[in-house]
């Protein structure tokens, strides 16, 4: 079955619930932006061509989306930055906005010029909510696709597949292919990834969510107490038994800590077309980048827990095959990447002597107890009591494991 893709596919503020607080600022603020000058702003930039702004926008909690089409056919979105709901003005808000807005410009720029994952181009972007369009924005290539988790929705697929069962396995091939190819990237600081805009060099920075770090090793204070890492209380003392050398002292690697079918775009087939909102890229320990794709149906379930109700059960056996499925294919991907790069090596072995290729890194940790302790702290952030519990006992039920109990001193 068919459905529409792209602009035809976007249905503008009706993604919110008419007079609600989100629906009331999403209208205003489109009509408040000066889409004139911002058509102008893009005309001049692509050699003086016209273009029209066209009517229909996409929209989520932050970014709405309107295309840019040129008279020779050449197609552009400009994605602008909402203002926050609460009446705020300056302040750690407004550099958090700009902040997240050039990570996600350097992570774009980052991916075009270094790997084949499918980005779009930035042509132009201004962060400062003060300028003469009304809001920060960028202007960037318009991908024809549709984000996988809606075209799901509107095919009505299968439970837990992306179109029928080839085009399932192929869209997590090319998940699992995306996330290798991501880790290859090593830093040595923990961070969000930004670019100096003199010298265009890539560096590690502060971490967007906490406006902290960078940070050089994942056992800083500020790294085991941040919202970024969420906090329960145990998990520094779970990750410093079950976590390896590399994650404490590094090197780190690159990875989209919002990777997942929300955020990836599709063609009708779902071929992945696109990877966009990529403000989550981050160097980051290797618990954080050995994580499962989120809204995949790749949840796993705490260490140890034991469910009883017939529905979760069910779903619990339906997913444990597809976990072990993901996690071949990222190992797939990874020998793929590293028999690639081992040819280039031969070929420039005889000019120079190119740095060792890192080991494969993400498929062998994928089903750890250092993986899990992490995706539990991701989950705890969503504040819901029977998650935050569910995760708590896990916890528990590990650091008991890992308790030696005293000798006794007559034996």
């Amino acid at each position: 079955m068919a459905a529409d893709l792209g602009t035809h596919s976007w249905i503008g503020a009706d993604a919110y619930e008419p007079g609600s607080e989100f629906h009331q600022r999403a209208t205003a603020f489109l009509a408040a932006v000066k889409w004139d000058l911002l058509a102008s702003i893009s005309s001049r930039l692509w050699n003086g061509i016209p273009c029209h702004v066209h009517a229909r926008f996409s929209i989520g909690h932050f970014n709405p989306v309107r295309r840019i089409e040129f008279a020779d056919g050449a197609s552009w979105v400009a994605r602008l930055r909402l203002p926050p709901l609460e009446a705020l003005s300056g302040g750690n808000r407004e550099a958090g906005a700009a902040n997240t807005l050039m990570v996600e410009i350097a992570s774009m720029k980052f991916l075009k010029a270094k790997t084949p994952i499918p980005v779009p181009e930035v042509h132009s972007y201004c962060a400062d909510p003060a300028n003469d369009v009304g809001a920060p924005y960028i202007l960037m290539d318009y991908i024809d696709g549709t984000v996988a988790a809606e075209l799901r929705a509107a095919k009505e697929c299968e439970l837990g597949l992306y179109g029928a069962p080839d085009q399932d396995r192929k869209f997590r091939k090319d998940m699992a292919a995306i996330q290798a190819t991501l880790s290859l990237f090593a830093f040595d600081r923990i961070g969000s990834l930004y670019q100096d805009d003199h010298t265009s060099e890539f560096f590690i920075g502060a971490d967007i969510e906490t406006g902290k770090g960078p940070w050089a090793s994942s056992a800083a204070p500020d790294v085991q107490t941040s919202p970024s890492f969420a906090v329960p209380v145990l998990f520094k003392h779970l990750i410093a038994r079950y976590a390896e050398e590399e994650s404490t002292r590094g090197p780190f690697r690159l990875t989209n800590r919002d990777f997942g079918a929300h955020n990836l775009l599709v063609n009708n087939d779902f071929e992945i077309v696109g990877v966009i909102d990529l403000d989550g890229v981050m160097a980051a320990p290797v618990e954080l980048v050995a994580q499962y794709p989120v809204l995949t149906g790749l949840d796993r379930e705490p260490p140890g827990h034991v469910e009883t109700k017939p529905a979760a059960i069910s779903r619990i056996a339906r997913t444990w095959p597809r976990l072990e499925e993901y996690r071949d294919l990222v190992g797939v991907a990874e020998a793929e990447i590293m028999g690639a790069g081992e040819e280039a090596r031969k070929e420039e072995a005889a000019n120079a002597s190119p740095p060792p290729l890192p080991p494969p890194l993400i498929a062998s940790r994928l089903l750890s107890d250092a993986s899990s302790i992490v995706q539990g702290v991701l989950q705890y952030r969503s504040h819901q009591e029977f998650v935050n519990d569910k995760w708590m006992e896990a916890y528990l039920r590990l650091l008991r494991s890992t308790c030696v109990p005293p000798s006794d001193p007559e034996s």
